[in-house]
């Protein structure tokens, strides 16, 4: 008894160890030549996070806290970003941030940290269905390879952390699957969609749209309807206190503010070409080999429905996501009708990840079937020509992150230079102008369109050397500046309705510009501002009870994996 209690422990450290190898085996190979020639990449949507994560990592340093109001990212200008974008996540960033001598180290610290989140989060939904540990190793590579975990070293673009989530939550789509069978957690629900939410909010609307699918059909093989509503009625409300801080944020800002959305994008450009396969497995093609592995598990389970009704069911759901990301679905008609398309959802691509992972599940079940019901060769057959889809797909990915690498050191050497270097500030502040490519979340006015706001926010950033920051307790922030004669002047810095703005120790309410600046008279020689954000009571108590509920699981998960520990332990 005692040995076999000795081999199960063995076999659970075995499967935990399996991911996260494979994980930082995978990460290793795409990144190696940024990790051997120590060039650190500048990319799209670098310069947006790497501004919010800054802001959240001077606030823990200083202990000088401002959850609206961004003091010292964004050019430290007073505008909001983390409280509406991963509020919680972008702190644990921040957090991170503080063990980290350069951008170089941290930008390889959260690339490892992705790949190994969606592999450990891939292999435990693979072994969650029953795949043997070989089988779920090969869906693991074929996931970490593709879409966008594997987009993630060479855009930055943060949909790859909501990827990396949303086998998290097939695992609860599992679960509520198997409700007939076993009452599923909706404490667990909660928490996994609660996740999402405070790293990437789009990513909670697409882990719904996964599913609503397994909820229904949950409910329909269900003897017990009326509790299962009841259970996912309890998950939607400690989802809604876990997240009282991301929802509590937008009641408070978007009613009384215009706040641009992102930069609009043409769903037609954006969406995944299956009609010719490209070299890359993200963006808006997909490699041959993996558009045809998929077209080969969607023939095998049209002929053999039968035989597996999950394979089926996550089959024909990933065949649909693909379709929805695809250049065949009708964009463009969606476009005409719903126009708000291009600027929230922007790129159909993102629903690959809900696609990819399903259907690489439906690939591993298949799997599994071949060697149970046609023997082990015939099996391994199938396995090895998955790999070699692995190893295409990984070439392909390891040539675009090389081509950026190249991009980025020939073209940006300083930049480069600069991640490398030790102290965060130097690389930071040459970014700063690169903000001015994001409008999110800006008070805009006058009916101005996101796509206008670019070229006005660098205009304005490229004139504040002008002015002099300080950022005082409990948030506030000063500027001082000297002028030569009584004049307007445009502050860089931003005034949404819940801001308060100090002109030379005088409250003013001044005009502001189309993006929200305000434009204020100074006077002759030395002028100071001061600007506050003024947090509603009703907000700061939805943000503390947010709090309190994560403090009471955290201590209530601590206390349950001590106890299972203690128990292994002692029948070990």
């Amino acid at each position: 008894m005692k040995n076999h209690s000795v081999e199960k422990y063995k076999n659970k450290i075995i499967d935990y160890l399996i991911p996260i190898i494979l994980s930082l085996v995978i990460a290793t190979v795409l990144i190696w030549t940024e990790l051997t020639t120590r060039s650190g990449l500048t990319l799209d949507d670098t310069a947006f996070h790497f501004h919010r994560f800054y802001d959240t990592y001077q606030q823990i340093q200083n202990h000088n806290f401002s959850y609206f109001q961004m003091n010292y990212g964004m050019g430290e200008s007073g505008r909001i970003v983390n409280a509406l974008y991963g509020p919680f996540f972008a702190y644990l960033m921040g957090g991170l941030l503080l063990f980290c001598s350069s951008w170089l180290r941290f930008q390889i610290l959260i690339t490892y940290l992705i790949f190994l989140v969606g592999g450990l989060g891939i292999y435990r939904l693979s072994r969650k269905v029953k795949l043997s540990q070989v089988v779920s190793s090969i869906v693991t590579t074929l996931f970490l390879t593709t879409g966008y975990i594997a987009y993630w070293p060479r855009s930055n673009a943060f949909n790859s952390w909501g990827a990396v989530l949303i086998p998290f939550v097939l695992i609860q789509g599992i679960n509520l699957l198997n409700n007939h069978k076993k009452r599923f957690s909706w404490i667990s629900l909660g928490i996994v969609m609660a996740i999402v939410a405070q790293i990437h909010l789009l990513s909670t609307f697409f882990s719904i749209l996964a599913l609503i699918p397994f909820f229904i059909y949950g409910l329909v093989l269900s003897e017990n309807k009326r509790q299962m509503w009841i259970d996912v009625f309890k998950a939607v409300g400690l989802f809604i206190v876990l997240t009282a801080n991301v929802w509590g944020a937008f009641l408070l800002l978007y009613p009384t503010n215009q706040m641009a959305s992102p930069i609009d994008y043409s769903p037609v450009l954006t969406a995944v070409n299956l009609s010719v396969a490209g070299t890359s497995t993200m963006w808006t093609s997909i490699t041959e080999v993996t558009l045809l592995l998929f077209i080969v598990q969607l023939i095998y389970v049209i002929f053999n429905f039968k035989s597996s009704k999950l394979n089926t069911f996550v089959t024909l759901e990933g065949i649909v996501f693909l379709y929805l990301s695809s250049n065949l679905f009708p964009w463009q008609f969606v476009k005409d009708i719903l126009p708000a398309v291009t600027g929230y959802l922007q790129f159909p691509n993102r629903f690959t990840v809900v696609a990819y992972p399903l259907l690489f599940l439906g690939i591993g079940l298949t799997l599994n079937e071949l060697i149970k019901n046609h023997g082990k060769k015939l099996g391994m057959i199938a396995s090895a020509l998955a790999v070699v889809v692995v190893l295409f797909n990984v070439r392909a990915d390891f040539n675009e992150i090389n081509n950026m690498i190249n991009e980025n050191y020939h073209g940006i050497r300083d930049n480069v230079i600069e991640m490398r270097e030790k102290g965060l500030i130097p690389y930071i502040k040459k970014l700063q102008i690169n903000t001015g490519n994001s409008p999110d979340y800006l008070p805009l006015h006058d009916n101005i369109s996101s796509g206008d706001v670019p070229g006005k926010l660098r205009d304005i950033l490229q004139r504040k050397s002008q002015f002099r920051k300080k950022v005082l307790l409990g948030g506030h922030l000063q500027l001082t500046w000297n002028e030569n004669e009584t004049k307007l002047t445009t502050l860089p810095i931003f005034l949404y309705s819940q801001s308060e703005l100090k002109v030379n120790n005088k409250r003013v309410n001044p005009r502001v510009s189309e993006i929200g600046m305000p434009i204020v008279k100074a006077k002759k020689g030395e002028n100071k501002a001061i600007l506050a954000f003024k947090t509603p009571i009703w907000f700061i108590t939805l943000f503390c009870i947010s709090i309190i509920t994560w403090i009471i699981i955290l201590l209530y998960g601590g206390i349950n994996l001590f106890k299972y520990f203690k128990e292994t332990m002692i029948s070990s």
